[in-house]
């Protein structure tokens, strides 16, 4: 909603894209900021409250300046964009908290695993970050934020709500945009619809203030539903239960 200096959109190749503009947090003032062109979409929900913050997932590749024309390589990266509460840990800190805990992990401490699950933890800490089934943070950058909430507004708890929520799998069009692609989208049912009668047993909204955040992802995928490979399906499941076990382990074995 509204005119976004960090982000140009472009005519490439007879197609519109969208270059970001992303300062990294770990970088001084000296570093020129980074620039990434979309090439595709990944993830772009169509939601129904009009005072949400949308998050966009896109296939990215980096390139020299806001006019998207010229690219530094061929490799293709995963762009995020999302909005956090203010304040709140990024998912970069997260993720860096993370493997941390995960380099003090000694074998002893999943020693009583089952052999197969072993084997899949043992590799996975093998070479921490590259050996882990996580999508690894390249960068990571804080833009602006949104205006606190009036002390004198009120919440209308019913504006825009919809009357039963319902989740569909649709095709994934931005409009405007000639990037698309399938996608899950989570909505409502029509705008101005009445209440939900569950309405009234949802957690209270806090109306925090937003930050903008933007991440960048070395490994690009695609959802699990979009998989069109049954070995792929298997193969991103127990990943994900590795996973799992591992960050249970940074959990309960480091102190």
């Amino acid at each position: 909603m509204g005119f976004d200096p960090t982000v140009h959109r472009i005519m490439f190749k007879g197609k519109i894209r969208y270059v970001y503009k992303l300062t990294p947090k770990e970088s001084n003032e000296m570093r020129e900021p980074l620039y990434f062109r979309t090439t595709a979409t990944i993830f772009n929900p169509r939601i129904t409250c009009i005072s949400g913050r949308k998050t966009r997932v896109w296939r990215a590749i980096q390139v020299t300046g806001p006019d998207g024309l010229k690219e530094t390589g061929d490799k293709e990266v995963v762009l995020k964009d999302v909005w956090l509460d203010k304040g709140s840990q990024t998912e970069k800190q997260n993720q860096d908290l993370i493997y941390g805990k995960l380099r003090q992990i000694k074998e002893e401490d999943y020693e009583w695993m089952k052999f197969d699950y072993r084997e899949r933890v043992r590799d996975a800490l093998a070479k921490i970050p590259d050996s882990l089934p996580f999508m690894r943070i390249l960068h990571d950058s804080e833009g602006v934020d949104c205006k606190e909430r009036l002390e004198s507004a009120e919440p209308d708890r019913t504006i825009l709500s919809a009357s039963e929520p319902r989740a569909s799998s649709s095709r994934n069009v931005s409009p405007w945009t000639s990037q698309n692609g399938p996608s899950y989208s989570a909505t409502g049912t029509s705008h101005g619809a009445q209440a939900s009668r569950h309405l009234e047993h949802r957690p209270q909204r806090q109306y925090k203030a937003k930050t903008q955040y933007r991440l960048v992802y070395a490994q690009v995928g695609h959802a699990l539903h979009d998989t069109r490979f049954i070995d792929k399906a298997f193969k991103a499941i127990n990943d994900v239960l590795t996973g799992d076990q591992i960050s249970s382990l940074a959990e309960y074995c480091v102190r």
